[in-house]
C-alpha cells in the first residue's frame, strides 16, 4: 500500500450531547430572550446552537485543558483599526498583518485551525484562510414547544429601597443536540502561498508534532467540552458519538441519519435475606426510559469500506445512560481481547465503544501509523 494511502485526509466526528438553552438570540433591546431557532424540511422549529457559539466554546476550553499549547490571540496580536485609517475608526476585530508577515500566523491554534480574514485596505489584498476544521450548527433532535419562564430581580430592587422590579423572560429547551466536526487533517500547521498568494512570503508551516498534537487536543476539547451561559457551566460532552477516520476525499457525516426514540429498560434489583437457617432472594425489577439513538449505517460494500479509503466507523454511547439501534450483533468479537468489555466489532468493520477516551486513542494511532509511513 502506498504512503499516501496510509495518511488520513479527513477525520468526522458527529456529536450528540445533552444541554439546556445555550445560545440566545440578539433581543433588540427587549425584555424576551429568545433561543436560535431553525425551521426544517417538516416545516417545525428546532433550536439551534450556532456553529460560532461551539467555536466559541471549543477554543475557550481548549485553553482551559492546555493554556500553553492553546494560547488566545489578545492586544498585542488583534486590532480593531482599519489599516490606513485614523485610530479613532473602528473596524473589524482581526489579526494584525505582522503576525502574517512575520511568519506567526500559525503559533496560535484558532487562526490555523479555524481560519482568519484580514481585510482589504488601500495598497493591500485581503488575506484569508479558510477553516480546515468545519463545524456546523447543533440542532436539537426534537421541535421546540417554545417553552418560557418569566424572573425579575425584586430582591435587589427591594434593597436597594425601591419598589417593582425588572422582569424578563427566557426561552427554555432541555433537548439532545447533534453537530458535525470534520478536519481537514493534511491543512492543519501549513498556510501555503498557493492559498494566500504572497511570493515574497511563501509556504508558513509549523512542526509536524504540533500540528499532529492541535488535532488530538481539539477532538479531546471536543469529548470534554463545556459551555459557560448565564451562570451555568453545561456539559456537552457526547452521549453518543460516530467517529470516521478516512483516506480519501469522500467522507461522511452521519448528523442527518441520527434519530431520537425511547427505550424502556427493566433492571433487576435483587436483595439477599436470611431468616434463621433459610436464605430468601427477592428480584424487584425496575422499569424506566432511556434515549435511544437510531441511526442509518452504510451497508458493507467494497466501495464503501475498503481499507485503503476508511479505517473504520467508531461508535461511543454512554452505556446505562443510552442506547443505539442498530445495534452491533452480540456474536460480534472483541478487536483487543474477550477481556475487554467497553469494545466490540461487527462485519461492518463498524467498532463500538462505551469508553469515549477510545475514540481518541484510535485518532492517535491513526495520525502515528501515518508518522511511521511517512518515516
Amino acid at each position: 500500500m502506498s504512503n499516501e494511502k496510509k495518511i488520513p485526509k479527513f477525520i468526522s466526528l458527529d456529536v450528540v450531547f445533552y444541554g439546556s438553552s445555550l445560545n440566545y438570540d440578539w433581543g433588540g433591546g427587549t425584555n424576551y430572550q429568545e433561543l436560535k431557532k431553525i425551521t426544517k424540511w417538516d416545516g417545525r422549529q428546532y433550536v439551534m446552537v450556532s456553529r460560532y457559539a461551539l467555536r466559541y466554546s471549543i477554543l475557550h476550553w481548549a485553553n482551559k485543558l492546555f493554556p500553553d499549547e492553546w494560547k488566545l490571540a489578545g492586544k498585542d496580536e488583534l486590532t480593531l483599526k482599519m489599516e490606513g485609517e485614523k485610530e479613532e475608526k473602528r473596524g473589524v476585530a482581526h489579526p494584525k498583518r505582522e503576525l502574517f508577515e512575520n511568519k506567526k500566523i500559525l503559533e496560535f491554534p484558532e487562526f490555523d485551525l479555524f481560519g482568519f480574514m484580514i481585510a482589504e485596505t488601500e495598497g493591500r489584498s485581503a488575506l484569508t484562510r479558510t477553516s480546515p476544521v468545519k463545524i456546523t450548527h447543533a440542532i436539537s433532535l426534537t421541535p421546540t414547544n417554545l417553552d418560557t419562564h418569566t424572573m425579575a430581580n425584586l430582591d435587589m430592587v427591594k434593597r436597594a429601597g425601591s419598589v417593582g422590579s425588572n422582569p424578563v423572560t427566557i426561552e427554555e429547551k432541555a433537548d439532545f443536540y447533534v453537530y458535525n466536526v470534520t478536519i481537514d487533517v493534511e491543512r492543519i500547521g501549513k498556510y501555503l502561498k498557493s492559498e494566500h498568494g504572497r511570493e515574497d512570503i511563501g509556504d508558513i508551516n509549523i512542526d509536524k508534532e504540533e500540528a499532529k498534537n492541535r488535532i488530538i487536543q481539539l477532538i479531546e476539547t471536543i469529548l470534554n467540552l463545556k459551555r459557560d451561559i448565564k451562570g451555568r457551566r453545561e456539559d456537552l460532552s457526547p452521549w453518543f458519538a460516530v467517529l470516521g477516520i478516512y483516506y480519501d476525499g469522500r467522507y461522511e457525516s452521519y448528523m442527518d441519519k441520527i434519530v431520537l426514540d425511547r427505550k424502556t429498560r427493566y433492571k433487576v434489583k435483587r436483595t439477599y435475606k436470611k431468616e434463621g437457617d433459610t436464605e430468601i432472594i427477592e428480584n424487584e425489577i425496575e422499569e424506566g426510559l432511556i434515549p435511544l439513538f437510531r441511526i442509518n449505517l452504510p451497508c458493507n460494500t467494497e466501495k464503501q469500506n475498503t481499507k485503503e479509503q476508511r479505517e473504520g466507523i467508531y461508535i461511543y454511547y454512554r452505556k446505562d445512560f443510552c442506547d443505539y439501534s442498530p445495534k452491533i450483533s452480540n456474536n460480534s468479537k472483541s478487536t483487543n481481547s474477550e477481556k475487554d468489555k467497553s469494545t466490540q466489532q461487527n462485519k461492518n468493520n463498524t467498532i463500538e465503544f462505551t469508553d469515549k477516551n477510545k475514540l481518541l486513542e484510535k485518532v492517535k494511532e491513526a495520525l502515528n501509523n501515518s508518522d511511521k509511513e511517512q518515516k
